[in-house]
């Protein structure tokens, strides 16, 4: 499948050879026409290049490093994987056009600065006693060395800048969300405590959390880590669709799996231990390979999990 992807290094033509032989239709029209983004309350294209691909490796890469390291040794697999999830993400932004095809350029922030008002204090009309000037004249001088002087205008400099940074802060935390597909994954863990998760989210199936722990070291998966609105980055690991099928067998050895596909529908699978009476949908809890094998005749993929 050819893909309007340009390649200027050896390492961006083997990209883009796998991404041509594995990626699927969507995918490749996304790589292709781009996909539409809301952003600063405009509709952009948002198209990614190779180039965007080599910069987000290289972070993905410098994560897995130890503290210290220079360097870091990834397996092609896990590079091309990065490669469907950059491409196929639509969170991760590459190039930004307008409908029109032009580049598109946001206009600068203007942060508004606090205005300091000064108050000058009427003057009295009223006639000062001799007693009043007296008991005036001494309060002042019992407050004179509580006087502060007042602020420089560097110093008032200052304070606009770290109101400024506040509030950068502050909207940046109110921007933060969490993606509906996470919120998803965590509600079907909790209703599946006992099981492994997978959800399908385009090309792959990824596991998050606890799951992406024990699958990391059960099927010898990279262990990464992706941005979920929290504020730690979330375990993940990943398999292709295509071949997902071999990683669930050997998840199913000795695991519960509940597996949520890309229309959101559930399907709960017991690990290969447990029996199911055909008529009652009870499990024998001593397995037999005669009873196991007429069931999976009678249900092939429909399992019931306890």
């Amino acid at each position: 499948m050819k893909l309007n992807l340009e390649a200027k290094t050896k390492e961006q033509e083997l990209v883009k050879a796998y991404l041509e032989e594995n990626a699927s239709e969507v995918l490749a029209e996304k790589i292709n026409s781009g996909v539409r983004i809301e952003k600063d309350g405009k509709t952009l294209i948002n198209k990614k290049t190779l180039d965007g691909f080599m910069k987000y490796a290289s972070s993905e890469a410098r994560k897995l490093a130890s503290n210290g390291a220079n360097s870091a040794c990834v397996e092609d697999k896990v590079v091309y994987g990065w490669a469907v999830h950059y491409f196929e993400e639509d969170a991760i932004e590459g190039n930004l056009y307008n409908e029109d095809g032009s580049e598109y350029k946001p206009a600068p922030k203007v942060t508004d600065k606090p205005v300091i008002k000064t108050v000058k204090q009427k003057k009295s009309t009223s006639q000062i006693s001799m007693f009043d000037f007296e008991e005036k004249e001494e309060k002042e001088n019992e407050n004179e060395e509580d006087k502060e002087e007042p602020p420089t205008q560097d110093e008032i400099n200052e304070m606009l800048a770290e109101l400024a940074e506040g509030e950068k802060q502050e909207s940046k935390q109110t921007d933060r969300q969490v993606p509906s597909f996470y919120k998803i994954y965590t509600k079907v863990q909790n209703q599946y405590p006992d099981s492994i998760v997978a959800y399908r989210l385009g090309d792959f199936y990824e596991f998050f959390d606890n799951s992406a722990k024990v699958t990391s070291v059960l099927c010898d998966l990279t262990l990464t880590g992706r941005d979920c609105g929290l504020e730690n980055r979330v375990p993940m690991t990943g398999v292709p669709y295509h071949s997902a099928d071999m990683y669930f067998k050997k998840i199913l050895e000795t695991h519960k799996l509940a597996v949520i596909e890309s229309d959101s529908s559930i399907h709960t699978y017991p690990n290969e231990t447990d029996v199911i009476n055909a008529e009652t949908g009870e499990v024998i809890s001593e397995p037999q390979d005669e009873i196991i094998s007429k069931l999976r005749k009678i249900l092939g993929d429909c399992f019931i999990v306890r």
